[in-house]
């Protein structure tokens, strides 16, 4: 894993992409990103890889705070969208509604050696999770403030 830890941070640099690092329960490793979607905005993005021996590892991509629920009793119709969406916009990346409103996008993969695979997992996600809000605030109304 360190050298796939090296190579993807290497890539990071190269591509002028500012994450913040840690280590996280069992040796795991959490990148942090921030994606500008307007100029008030920003698109929390969180990598989650597991830290193995082998020559693959999973790993886990999650777009926060795609959206806020500002009613929780909408979820309702907060769970219809998402289905739809998930159908028809999300394509390898799954929309998922947590116990406290947030919509949140998120990809599982298995990654090799090569990190490159990994980078563009990010970065087309963020795409997709930036292409999504103006549907889920069309549907579901404007998003609550995030404390």
């Amino acid at each position: 894993m360190s050298q796939f830890k090296q190579d993807f941070e290497a890539l990071l640099n190269e591509k002028k992409l500012p994450s913040a690092y840690k280590e996280i329960e069992n040796g795991h490793h959490l990148y942090r990103f921030q994606f500008r979607v307007t100029k008030e905005t920003a698109l929390v993005v969180e990598v989650i890889i597991q830290n193995t021996d082998k020559d693959y590892s999973d790993a886990q991509v999650i777009y926060r705070h795609i959206h806020m629920l500002r009613d929780y009793n909408a979820r309702g119709r907060a769970l219809e969208v998402i289905n739809e969406l998930n159908e028809m916009k999300t394509g390898y990346y799954g929309l998922f509604l947590a116990g406290d409103g947030e919509i949140f996008l998120r990809s599982l993969l298995r990654i090799g050696t090569d990190p490159r695979p990994l980078y563009d997992t990010i970065v087309l996600g963020s795409a997709i999770a930036k292409g999504l809000q103006p549907q889920l605030v069309s549907e579901l109304g404007e998003s609550a403030k995030r404390n």
